[in-house]
This record gives C-alpha cells, structure tokens and sequence, in this order.
C-alpha cells in the first residue's frame, strides 16, 4: 500500500495560518480579555512597532531585537483584542519570498481592496510584499527593492481622504532625512517625480550622537496633515516629535514644542512609533519601543500610551502624549 502524501514545510505552514485566522476571527467578539489595564513595557524584544486593527483584532508587526539561534529571518506578527495581551502568531514573512536575507527592520502594514501589504527596510533597502491575510504569508510578486542603487529605511503608508496613497521613508545622506511620495496604484511602488524631500534634523533635540529625522507615520486631523518622527540616534535620549503642513508632501512646519515625548525616569529612548484607536474608536493609542534598560539600548521594548490633541494657541491642534508612563493605566 502506498503511504499518505506528506504536506511540504510550505503547505504546512500554509494551512497553519489558515486555522490560526479562522480561529481568531471566530472568537474576537466573544472571548475578548477582562483585563482593564496596562503597565509598560508591555512586550520585550521588539522596537519599530506598527499596528493594523482589522475584524476587531490587532495585528502587530515588529523589527526583533532578541534573535536567537535558529530564528528565520523576516518578520513575526503577534495579535491582541485589547493592545496589551498579546499573541504570537508565527512568521508573516520569511527570507526566501522577499529580496534580501537579513536586516529586516521596521515594517508598515495596510489593507486596500481585500489584500495586505507590508512596506518594510531590509539590508536597508525598502521592499512591498502582499498577502490575502494579515498573517501572511507576504510575498514580494518581484524580488527587488524599491530602488537598489539608494538606501532607504522606515517606510509607512498613507491614505489620503480622497484615496490617494503616499509612502513616506527615510533616506541616508549626511543625515538621516524624511521623504515622501505618491504610490502607484498596485501600492507596489512610488511615482518617481512626486519624490520630495520633507524633513532634516535641525533642532538640538534631532542630533544626537547623529542628525537624524527617522520613523514618520502621518495622521490627518482637522484638514492638517500631522508627520510625525524620531529623532536623534536610537542609542541617545530618543525621542518623538510632529510637524504640520497642509498637503501630504508639504511643506511641513516643526512644532515648537517637539519632542513630545521623550525619556522618563525609567523608560529610557522611546520612540519609532505607530498610532491607533481603541477598539471603540474613541481614543488614540502611541505605540513605541523603549531602551532595555539604563544601560543597554538591546534587546529594546514596547510600550503603549495615550495621546490626544488639545487646541493650540495658533488656531492649529496641538498632540499630547501622555508618556511614557511607568505605573500602572486604566
């Protein structure tokens, strides 16, 4: 008698996923945890964290600054129904369906039409990948970067309230800069002439160590486009910041006040973060990574604050976070 058919690594990993989002799905509504709290960090060994809630679940996505021995290279995915529990969901994206085979940093997840794509830096050239789950498998349909000949970190997707897709990243010249541009329409690449130059470190608080304007993540308020970024090297007193500007390439102007947030007694070098809603919509969450500890910036943390926006002196809202904190939030 001829044996069963073996499912290969690739078909079993497949149907994991499959049974892993029917499952999740399933229960969302129904299993929802009683926890009514949260204390940072809430989740070790990540930083450039970026969020997509979808079906009422939180998917996470996250650079992995604890790789251990025998680790794929890619990205992990974790989900949550509250942002503070959280579940590992296995790997989104593994090396061999992407360009590149290390250094896989600081990915941006967004669904447009029934499809995911995951934007994400790897040996510091930036690549798209698309899946039809936000637990993958993400594939990139060509294995090239963006552009090969230029490095480019950070990037994050943004839709316009006319529908519009841009993508913003970081370019390294003599500094780290902020760039943006309008997507094509696949979302599987820019449109090369809208290319614009928005943001240089300049201010104290942007260069130290190096001069560095990193992590944007743009959110629409009241008409004005809100970018906000990191500055500083990662290893300093890193922190966060906002600039505002009438159209989504620009020109952006500083907000007097930057940072935003930045350090506290115990949670040291936050920032490169992302933002989100409560479940209810009603309030606005920072995600972020923090330092280890005093001493170590590896393997980094993540943590989650409230922010808000309070009217501003000049007729312009004005972004609050309130963090980091370091007791215990209802």
């Amino acid at each position: 008698a001829q044996s069963a058919p073996v499912d290969s690594g690739r078909e079993q990993y497949l149907k994991g996923k499959h049974d892993f989002v029917e499952r999740i799905l399933k229960t969302a509504e129904t299993e929802r945890k009683n926890r009514t709290y949260f204390q940072n960090p809430i989740l070790d060994g990540l930083a450039d964290p970026d969020v997509l809630f979808w079906k009422g679940v939180y998917y996470l996505y996250a650079t992995s600054t604890a790789i251990k021995e025998g680790d794929p290279p890619g990205f992990r995915v974790y989900t949550s129904e509250n942002l503070v529990d959280w579940q590992d969901a296995g790997m989104a994206l593994l090396a061999e369906d992407s360009w590149g085979e290390k250094q896989f940093w600081a990915p941006d997840i967004v669904e447009k039409d029934g499809k995911f794509y995951l934007s994400y830096s790897v040996e510091e050239h930036l690549c798209v990948a698309v899946s039809d789950s936000p637990l993958g498998p993400f594939v990139q349909p060509v294995k090239e970067p963006l552009h090969r000949e230029i490095k480019e970190i950070d990037s994050h997707f943004f839709r316009d309230a006319d529908g519009t897709w841009y993508l913003y990243f970081v370019r390294f010249h003599e500094d780290n800069e902020i760039w943006g541009a309008k997507m094509t329409e696949d979302l599987m690449g820019i449109q090369e002439d809208t290319l614009t130059r928005l943001l240089v470190p300049e201010e104290a608080w942007e260069c130290q160590k190096w001069p560095v304007c990193e992590a944007p993540y743009m959110i629409l308020h009241n008409g004005k486009y809100y970018l906000t970024y990191s500055g500083s090297h990662f290893e300093t007193d890193y922190g966060s910041g906002y600039a505002v500007g009438d159209s989504p390439l620009g020109p952006f102007r500083k907000y007097q006040g930057n940072p935003v947030l930045r350090s506290g007694k115990k949670i040291h070098g936050v920032g490169h973060h992302c933002i989100t809603r409560s479940p209810d919509g009603k309030e606005l969450f920072l995600l972020y990574h923090c330092h280890c500890d005093e001493t170590r910036a590896n393997p980094r943390r993540l943590c989650v604050d409230r922010m808000r926006f309070v009217p501003g002196a000049d007729g312009v809202d004005v972004i609050k976070v309130d963090g980091p904190t370091e007791e215990a939030q209802e």
